[in-house]
């Protein structure tokens, strides 16, 4: 005699929205838009971390690459630089960004650029 077991696995094969400090990455790119520049910084951080396996990711980072803070800034380039090649698309922003007014923000950008081109 055999047994024949069947196993539903409720949701299988769907995949979970990524999540960052417990928050979506719908949530993150919200917070992009707060006055705050700290908190701003902290999305683009959080950002960093999803990476290119978002679509919506990338495009968000190269606008923060113009926010008006420079701490901001900074962390939108580093984080792109964090994707590396997975951002050609980030290349004129960080061409631009090379010639921010913050040195850190200049200095990363070149980095950034090294990174992705590199790969190309």
């Amino acid at each position: 005699m055999s047994v024949l077991l069947v196993v539903w696995l409720t949701g299988c094969g769907e995949s979970q929205p990524a999540l960052i400090h417990g928050r979506s990455v719908a949530y993150w790119l919200q917070a992009l838009q707060n006055r705050d520049a700290r908190f701003r910084k902290k999305a683009v951080e959080a950002l960093g971390n999803v990476g290119s396996a978002d679509a919506a990711v990338v495009p968000a980072l190269i606008q923060a690459v113009q926010d008006p803070d420079g701490g901001v800034r900074d962390a939108a380039v580093l984080a792109l630089f964090k994707i590396g090649p997975d951002a050609p698309e980030a290349i004129p922003v960080l061409r631009a960004a090379q010639k921010d007014k913050d040195t850190k923000v200049r200095k990363h950008a070149e980095k950034a650029l090294a990174r992705i081109q590199g790969a190309q």
